[in-house]
């Protein structure tokens, strides 16, 4: 299937993960991989030469350009989250609604717009995504943010579980930004996956 992503319809592109599509890629890349040493330095460059063209001629078109997004969005996550942390003032909150907005007949969508609205009241930069429990799968949120100032939970009583809160205070290393980079970018594939088509993170557009 050589379709774009624009042109694909979400059928398609979940058929393409079930059938581990993007594994697949990942595999004929590393196949594809070659290692050439420089016998002046000593040193190894790597070339690939497993890109679209051969995808497509595999029927592998789709696949690929799943599999050079997703790439990309993780660069663009992982970019992201490294100017929060080098403020010094970052968290990783999780958000869960209470059970009375959730009894309500309300869309996902109008529970994100809640979502969105609260960081862009609270925060200066932000980038989240939504997640359900593994064991009930009760709808929440987690996010990487850099308050304006302390954080006020308060104001959201009528639609946030405050005993469900979590505020984590994250520091500027290694260890920060390897898991909760790709901790974000987990949850986006998992949306992907769920439901065919990429799930839109909530971030600070002046990032």
């Amino acid at each position: 299937m050589n379709k774009k992503i624009k042109e694909a319809t979400r059928q398609e592109i979940s058929s393409c993960l079930k059938d581990n599509g993007i594994y697949k890629i990942r595999e004929k890349r590393k196949d594809a991989l070659i290692k050439d040493c420089n016998p002046d330095t000593g040193e190894f460059s790597f070339f690939n030469f497993y890109r679209q063209k051969e995808a497509n001629t595999d029927d592998l078109g789709l696949e690929y350009r799943l599999y050079i997004s997703n790439m990309k969005r993780r660069e663009n996550i992982k970019q992201r989250i490294e100017k929060m942390l080098a403020t010094n003032h970052c968290y990783f909150l999780t958000l869960t609604f209470n059970d009375k907005l959730l009894s309500r007949n309300i869309t996902s969508e109008t529970r994100r717009r809640y979502v969105r609205r609260f960081l862009k009241e609270q925060c200066k930069e932000y980038v989240a995504n939504i997640d359900f429990g593994t064991e009930n799968h009760r709808e929440h949120y987690h996010a990487v943010v850099v308050p304006k100032s302390k954080i006020d939970f308060s104001r959201y009583r009528s639609k946030f579980d405050n005993s469900n809160i979590n505020c984590e205070r994250l520091w500027n290393n290694a260890k920060s930004k390897d898991t909760y980079t790709m901790y974000i970018n987990k949850l986006t594939n998992h949306s992907l996956k769920d439901n065919g088509f990429y799930q839109r993170l909530i971030y600070s557009r002046h990032t």
